[in-house]
């Protein structure tokens, strides 16, 4: 919602807004919304490829450019600071805006967490957008903007417009929450949760196969995982899901639904205890896969 009021508020018809080429779906369908005209930027080791983008930048002016630097959705990866400030320097350059979805700021489990693009942004062109559904509970649905005065005055209109009033009790719950300081308690306390089913995850993915790789995210609620063979994988895929343990494909994850050997392993919802149930299932279907049987059963 909040993406969808920035959209509202920026763009019109027509604008072309940069994207990272691997993402989360629902946010480019907002901004589609708006008549936005999205383009696709490759994501590497070090989050959005900023060369490629400032390449394309002097071909085709983009009114803003939407991203998720601290925890990349789906890789997971951290925009490195190099790429941090040339981003902000293009952004001042070629005046676009920048839309941060920061949307699991508070689980970082290496080192410390890194400050947002944010609160390096002295022209007043960063964005930034949070959510406290990963905090509290994904059905709360309240989140929060961050952004020059005039640009809030204009979301504020906005959403008198499409929602009217909001939800008040729950608003105030959640402030008195943060002001008794049960919110700031509450994160550090599942951090360790988190924390400790980050571990039940890798230490199942370790032993899966030789064909899957990963790499061990510095914080966020969920694990990249990647294989060689696209066929191979979806076997797989199928394998697991006969079994009851059902994966996303990775065309979910690419801008054009484009074939993609890997899948999201989301670890924050579930026990130490049903991880481990549903990386046995894994390793199940995986020899399944490799020839070792067709039998199915529920995992």
């Amino acid at each position: 919602m909040a993406l969808d009021l920035c959209a509202r508020a920026l763009l019109r018809p027509g604008d072309v807004v940069a994207v990272e080429a691997l993402g989360y779906a629902p946010a480019w369908d907002a901004l589609r919304l708006s008549g936005a005209r999205l383009v696709p930027i490759g994501v590497d080791a070090e989050g959005l490829d900023v060369a490629a983008l400032a390449r394309l930048s002097k071909r085709s002016r983009f009114r803003a450019v939407y991203v998720t630097p601290h925890h990349q959705y789906p890789t997971m990866v951290t925009m490195s600071a190099r790429r941090r400030l040339e981003l902000l320097r293009l952004a001042r350059a070629r005046r676009f805006a920048i839309f941060e979805d920061d949307y699991d700021h508070e689980f970082h489990y290496e080192g410390r967490p890194v400050l947002p693009l944010a609160s390096a942004d002295e022209a007043g062109l960063v964005i930034y957008i949070g959510t406290l559904s990963k905090v509290l509970a994904p059905g709360l649905r309240l989140g929060f903007v961050v952004a020059p005065a005039d640009l809030i005055e204009k979301l504020v209109a906005l959403r008198a417009v499409m929602d009217r009033q909001g939800d008040h009790p729950m608003e105030a719950a959640v402030a008195e929450l943060i002001d008794e300081g049960e919110l700031q308690r509450h994160v550090r306390k599942m951090r360790l949760t988190y924390l400790g089913r980050r571990a039940a995850l890798l230490k199942g993915l370790a032993g899966l196969a030789p064909g899957f790789s990963f790499d061990v995210p510095p914080g966020g609620i969920s694990v990249w995982l990647r294989s060689g063979r696209f066929s191979t994988f979806e076997r797989w895929r199928g394998e697991c899901a006969a079994r009851g343990v059902h994966l996303s494909p990775g065309a979910r994850y690419t801008f054009g639904h484009e074939p993609l050997a890997a899948t999201r392993l989301v670890f924050s919802r579930y026990t130490v205890t049903e991880l481990e149930r549903a990386l046995a299932v894994l390793r199940v279907a995986w020899t399944m896969t490799c020839g070792g049987g067709t039998t199915r059963g529920q995992g």
